[in-house]
């Protein structure tokens, strides 16, 4: 297999959607949980959540298309976030979507419809400071998705929603978003919820917690750990019993299954700097420019260390893609391979076609390897970048 590409270990991905699903199944009888579409839209991979018992959580029109594509049903889609399109949006109702109101005009098009409502569900805008400070990044600004209980915009969209939908019925949905993935965050959400259900006499059909859990990480808070304390702050609440619990795991389920395989393409001095430029790049495995730190290993035919310090780099022309320092490390060459290990979330689709384009995805599984995704052409580029190509 030619270099770069990315590895799926099947039977690593299998055990992180069973434990996830005996995780939460073990706490709360009643859950289910959706694949987030965002953190790996890889069709093979949506077709093999659907496989194995998941729902597919889309934010986008085009999202939500990929999903029926890829075998979901409408009534296996959860539909979140601000952008969906009306056409959609009433499809999504009409055909039994679990639809998450989450902007003005949805609200809108709810008093516009004129057909029975089934599952409906609002997000609530959770405020910061129900969480520890160290938890969330947001601190001051809050969270930008959802209706605010405290400045009154949630009850708002409750009594327009009421002329059309039994609110006492509505889905609540409480992703936020966590820069330390900390069970402390879902005890709050939790906790938070209960309060919501309890000032507004609410009966949910469904609690949607939203994701942001660890998954497959030795060491890390475990989803049995996640869940049972969860389930713990809604057992205290009576109107909860018979509420469908909704998790959207993303990097829980792909994050630590997924292996990005380099090799070394010229190694170089300057005056300086040792300089190692491969075939891997920031873009297809740290594509938001933050990480420092890979799990990586590292295939030489030497057997040699480097008493200095190496810059491993990317294929890009940009000086800023410098992938990662190592010291006193193998002395790389040219040909020798580094694979980076558990990239698997908002790596392998997320990239853009920058300078080269897409690179092959295989699954590994019980030692047989599988294409999945070829690389793109430059004819196929040429297709899809040029109006009248089509």
């Amino acid at each position: 297999m030619k270099t770069p590409y990315f590895l799926i270990h099947q039977e690593l991905l299998q055990e992180n959607i069973e434990r996830f699903t005996q995780g939460m199944c073990a706490n709360w009888n009643n859950s289910r949980f959706g694949y987030s579409v965002k953190t790996n839209s890889l069709p093979w991979l949506l077709s093999y959540v659907r496989l194995k018992g998941g729902l597919a959580e889309v934010v986008s029109d085009e999202e939500y298309d990929l999903a029926l594509l890829c075998g979901f049903l409408p009534n296996e889609i959860i539909f979140n976030g601000p952008i969906k399109g009306k056409d959609k949006f009433y499809f999504a109702l009409e055909h039994g979507s679990i639809v998450n109101i989450d902007s003005e005009n949805e609200i809108r098009w709810i008093e516009e419809y004129e057909k029975p409502l089934s599952d409906l569900g609002i997000r609530i805008n959770v405020p910061s400071e129900v969480f520890n400070s160290e938890d969330i990044e947001y601190t001051d600004e809050g969270f930008r998705f959802g209706f605010s209980v405290e400045n009154g915009a949630f009850e708002k969209a409750l009594k327009r929603i009421s002329k059309k939908y039994d609110i006492r019925k509505i889905g609540l949905h409480l992703h936020c978003n966590s820069i330390t993935r900390s069970k402390e965050v879902y005890r709050a959400i939790a906790k938070y919820t209960v309060g919501i259900i309890d000032k507004y006499n609410l009966e949910p059909r469904y609690i949607d917690v939203g994701g942001g859990f660890f998954g497959g990480v030795p060491g890390k808070t475990t989803i049995n750990e996640y869940f049972s304390i969860i389930s713990d702050e809604f057992k205290k609440c009576a109107r909860t019993r018979q509420s469908l619990l909704i998790a959207e795991p993303g990097s829980a389920i792909v994050g630590s299954v997924i292996d990005l395989h380099t090799s070394v393409l010229d190694v170089k001095d300057t005056n300086c700097s040792h300089i190692v430029t491969t075939d891997g790049g920031r873009v297809y495995i740290d594509p938001q420019w933050f990480r420092t730190r890979y799990m990586y290993s590292v295939r030489s035919k030497s057997e040699k260390k480097y008493s200095g310090k190496q810059i491993v780099c990317g294929y890009t022309c940009m000086d800023h893609d410098r992938i990662m320092e190592i010291e006193n490390e193998l002395h790389l060459q040219m040909g020798d391979e580094i694979i980076y290990h558990r990239v698997g979330a908002y790596t392998v689709t997320f990239g853009g076609l920058f300078i080269k384009f897409l690179p092959e995805v295989y699954v590994s599984n019980n030692g047989e390897t599988e294409l999945i995704r070829s690389s793109m052409t430059v004819d196929e580029y040429y297709k899809i970048q040029s109006a009248g190509g089509r």
